[in-house]
């Protein structure tokens, strides 16, 4: 599995903890966003599922058929070249001369090393690598002991659309993805390996929670078990991967409403909710902003 396509799951809650209920009333994770001529559409992804998820929910596959255009947050087809694994794998390896235990405080060390000889993980394939990588191998490692294998909405929706011969577009590039990454929480990196071994502790629990919420979309449990977590224990990292892109991404979003042809953007499903998440900020902007209601 590539690293790359998991952005928001450098801590368990991220992206696990979406809905502690099923509305009665079904709800999806695809948005209509229209401004008055033109309509486009806006899908909350996960980017790693389990082999059951497929099908995925059919309000995808029904705006996938609507659309000749799909927009990512950025580009799929080259997560997957060697150039990208090489620039990767640099960005995230710590200067010639560093080594790990010296990034971290005792406390999180100690409790690393706990967790590598748990796991059988050995200790010195990680002293090369920043914090912000360990904390990624961390949270793969426990995934896929819950089944998480499979890929995501944006990587299986990026292949179908390359074989279906569909346009496809991005909102970031990849060194800017790859920069956010490797950037967040400097200067907290003790506190981000911390959280993310005491996170993997409710990792069971919350991936039975996490799959039913982004099947039902039901935004406001997703803002109170996903994101007000987050902006409580990360803030910094919520600014920075959720916020800053989220801002970043608007007025290209816009300039595609613009455009005459329907899109389908698909971005991480927390990029959608709150006070700073693109549906809210569509709004505030006068733009109609709907779940996508599907046919049967």
């Amino acid at each position: 599995m590539n690293l790359i396509r998991l952005p928001l799951l450098i801590s368990i809650q991220f992206i696990l903890t979406l809905l502690l209920s099923v509305q009665s009333q079904a709800q999806t994770s695809v948005w209509q966003v229209s401004n008055g001529d033109n309509t486009i559409y806006l899908g909350g992804t996960f980017h790693m599922l389990m082999p059951q998820d497929y099908p995925l929910p059919k309000e995808f596959e029904q705006v996938y058929k609507k659309v000749n255009w799909l927009v990512f947050e950025t580009d799929i087809a080259e997560l997957d070249t060697p150039d990208f694994q090489k620039k990767f794998l640099k960005a995230m390896s710590l200067p010639n001369g560093q080594i790990l235990a010296d990034q971290l405080s005792p406390q999180a060390y100690s409790g690393l090393i706990h967790y590598a000889a748990k796991n059988n993980i050995d200790t010195g394939r990680l002293q090369h690598f920043k914090p912000q990588m360990i904390a990624l191998i961390v949270t793969l490692e426990e995934l896929k002991k819950y089944g998480l294998t499979a890929q995501g909405v944006d990587s299986f929706m990026g292949d179908k659309a390359s074989l279906d011969g569909k346009m496809v577009t991005k909102l970031e590039s990849i060194d800017e993805q790859i920069n956010y990454i490797a950037t967040m929480s400097e200067g907290y990196e003790s506190e981000l390996i911390l959280q993310t071994l005491e996170d993997i502790q409710v990792l069971s629990r919350d991936l039975t929670i996490m799959r039913d919420a982004w099947r039902s979309g039901n935004s406001h449990d997703l803002f109170e078990t996903g994101i007000s977590p987050m902006k409580k224990d990360y803030p910094q990292i919520y600014h920075s991967l959720l916020v800053e892109r989220n801002n970043n991404w608007l007025p290209k979003i816009e300039r595609l409403i613009k455009q005459p042809e329907s899109k389908f953007i698909l971005v991480g499903a927390l990029h959608l909710i709150g006070e700073d998440g693109l549906l809210e900020q569509l709004k505030r902007r006068g733009y109609q902003v709907q779940q996508y209601n599907s046919t049967p």
